[in-house]
């Protein structure tokens, strides 16, 4: 087994889909299907992930202050999506080795994962005293300001991380964010052309950009850089859902509930596609007064699944 296991496996980029997506269920709140379906594992890669989890275990016991196992430990109840048992492992390295950068910066991802973003900023501050040069640092601080609200704070600290680190892809997708929410569209395109230039299969890039295109009624556009997305990754339920969005707005609303489907059987545990092939069924009986009311109920059924998925009453 290596010394460490990857690390930074929440740093997900910002993605613009059509509505604000909810923060992530704790992993043992899903069903082992579903577990699987979010995190884009098979069910015998979760139970090797258990595997690997039960040895840690055992090392931790016959060695508690093992800084790597617990921090290892930490990674896998990361990706099992059991974030209190992963934030544990990440402060018990840290207790154990204060300069632990990467059990930091983990640690500050899966607090902003849980909505933690002050406790997020603190932990990522700390890594910059640590070393000033940090780029993570400064593109998880600017996340964390972005999802609060604080926008010109967001935008200062991606243009840090910029000053350390030109050739990374994902800052230039989280300055496309600000320029987004700030209604700066032109800005917001030409970041994220920089981010495909320097990788062209980066496909939230592509995701970002057809959205971007989208909100400026380039239906065309975005519909290419859709399609780019789903050929980097066949599986990319999110390109599948936008591209819903636009065959409704074309009012091709047949195209966009095949599609949307096929979004939802790729992840049903997405809410956006749900929320979305609502909306396709509702304008669907619009179209079809004949049979509206089974449209309607269709229509019902996924804004109904849609709430259950993002936590609502």
């Amino acid at each position: 087994m290596n010394k460490y296991l990857s690390i930074f496996s929440l740093a997900l980029t910002i993605m613009f889909i059509a509505t604000t997506t909810s923060t992530a269920h704790e992993g043992e709140n899903l069903s082992t299907e579903e577990l699987a379906s979010q995190i884009g594992k098979s069910e015998s890669e979760l139970k090797e992930i258990d595997k690997k989890i039960i040895a840690y275990n055992e090392t931790i016991k016959s060695n508690p202050e093992d800084v790597d196992a617990h921090f290892n430990l930490g990674v896998l109840y990361e990706k099992k999506m059991k974030f209190k048992d992963a934030i544990s492992e990440y402060q018990k390295a840290i207790n154990l080795k204060p300069d632990f950068i990467d059990a930091r910066i983990n640690l500050a991802l899966v607090y902003t994962e849980r909505d933690m973003y002050g406790e997020s900023v603190n932990e990522l501050k700390q890594v910059l005293k640590i070393d000033p040069q940090n780029v993570a640092a400064h593109k998880y601080i600017g996340r964390a300001y972005y999802k609060t609200g604080l926008l010109e704070e967001a935008l200062a600290e991606f243009k840090k991380a910029l000053e350390v680190e030109t050739n990374d892809p994902e800052i230039y997708c989280y300055l496309e964010s600000v320029y987004f929410s700030m209604g700066r569209l032109d800005e917001a395109v030409a970041e994220l052309k920089k981010a495909i230039e320097i990788d062209p299969q980066f496909k939230v890039a592509h995701l970002n950009l057809g959205f971007v295109y989208f909100e400026q009624g380039k239906l065309d556009d975005a519909m290419e850089e859709y399609e780019i997305a789903i050929g980097i990754d066949p599986k990319f339920a999110d390109a599948y859902s936008n591209m819903g969005l636009v065959y409704c707005q074309k009012e091709m609303f047949d195209e966009a509930i095949a599609i949307l489907k096929k979004a939802i059987e790729i992840n049903p545990s997405l809410p956006d596609a749900h929320n979305n092939l609502g909306f396709a069924y509702w304008n669907k009986g619009l179209k079809d007064k004949d049979n509206d009311n089974e449209w309607r109920k269709k229509a019902m059924r996924e804004v109904t699944i849609y709430k259950g998925l993002m936590g609502a009453k």
